[in-house]
């Protein structure tokens, strides 16, 4: 029993430390916001932000361009700025 005790609190620790790595991001909101507007700017229309949320290391952006019939979520490194994945919706 002292055994089973001792692993699951060991188990407990790690999650928790684990999910303390990485809580000040490097980068600000603003920032996310301004990679996500450059990468998405076209000739027509104007990218504009819809929301942003901060989760697990990084920001994930919601933008859309109804000029150009466009929409999408990306997911910005909240450390580096880096580009991590994205979806992209062209009516």
């Amino acid at each position: 029993m002292k055994k089973i005790n001792l692993i699951i609190l060991f188990i407990l620790s790690l999650y928790i430390l684990t999910g303390c790595q990485n809580a000040n991001p490097n980068i600000t909101v603003e920032e996310a916001e301004t990679i996500v507007v450059e990468k998405h700017t076209v000739d027509i229309g104007e990218v504009e932000i819809v929301s942003i949320s901060h989760k697990r290391g990084k920001y994930i952006v919601e933008w859309e361009n109804t000029d150009n019939c466009e929409n999408g979520v990306d997911h910005i490194d909240d450390q580096s700025g880096g580009y991590i994945k994205g979806e992209t919706t062209i009516c």
